[in-house]
């Protein structure tokens, strides 16, 4: 794997066209195989994500799939509408096969402040889509017992929400590479806002593996067989997660702090191995 600077750093900056194309260009920050880049995702390419979310990522998600959101059109439109808000942040990454020009592999995640008043945000919020609110029911219940602001002492974050790639390119390291790209490059730009901690709730083995080997924590984690919410016509409980795939029995809230002492495994040069990626997080 070799590595590749950000392609905005490469240009000649005497030619106000070359700096005008570097600044609309995605940044290129490494390059598997010398065939799947790892990119900046710009708005350019928000449909074809979006559109990969609707046909591929609600089937295979294991939280996702297993609520059968793709049966509750209301909850896939309000999702789609969230993934797109999420997506604005613009520090969100993309795997692109050189090859095609294809978008095959995304990690979107944004900012979060504990004293947003932003309602769109908030966890009072009642989403559209019975499936939805739910599985936002959910998160916030393990984001509120595993809370990342309070084991950090921070009152700002980066959050991942979604992280997929297809499974045809899968066992690549193209997972594995989105979150490092997150965790290690990108901190000049976590620095410009003051932030210093990386969380999400992890839905699967392989993505809570690849986050382990680099270098997150586990703050609280939740059996999805047990979550039974109740029914308030009827007063039913009942398993709300139907059917989880690939052995995938519970979601785990993790975190690292990017802003510790250089001998945290996050900036000693600490290289995971590559692990059969999947697919993360609501």
């Amino acid at each position: 794997m070799v590595e590749s600077e950000p392609n905005i750093l490469m240009q000649n900056w005497e030619d106000d066209y070359l700096i005008e194309t570097a600044i609309e260009s995605p940044r290129v920050w490494n390059t598997l195989y010398d065939e799947i880049e790892i990119q900046e995702l710009k708005s350019d390419r928000f449909d074809e994500v979006l559109k990969m979310i609707e046909d591929h990522y609600i089937y295979d998600e294991p939280l996702i799939q297993s609520s059968l959101m793709h049966t509750d059109n209301g909850s896939v439109k309000e999702y789609l509408y969230l993934v797109q808000t999420w997506m604005k942040d613009t520090l969100s990454t993309v795997a692109v096969e050189q090859k095609t020009g294809n978008v095959v592999g995304f990690l979107i995640c944004r900012f979060n402040e504990i004293h947003n008043r932003d309602p769109e945000f908030s966890n009072h919020r009642v989403y559209e889509g019975t499936i939805l609110r739910e599985l936002q029911n959910f998160k916030h219940y393990l984001t509120k017992r595993g809370n990342a602001y309070k084991h950090n002492n921070v009152d700002k974050m980066l959050e991942v929400y979604s992280w997929f790639v297809l499974p045809q390119f899968r066992s690549k390291g193209i997972g594995t590479e989105l979150l490092k790209n997150v965790i290690e490059r990108q901190l000049p730009e976590y620095k410009w806002f003051d932030i210093k901690v990386i969380a999400g709730v992890f839905t699967d083995k392989v993505s809570q593996r690849i986050a382990t080997s680099l270098g997150m924590e586990t703050l609280y984690e939740f059996v999805y067989s047990a979550w039974t919410p109740i029914n308030k016509t009827t007063g039913e409980q009942k398993e709300f997660f139907k059917e989880i795939v690939r052995e995938n029995y519970s979601a785990k809230v993790m975190c690292v702090n990017v802003g510790q002492s250089s001998s945290s495994s996050v900036h000693s040069g600490h290289r995971s191995n590559n692990i059969d990626e999947h697919d993360i997080t609501l």
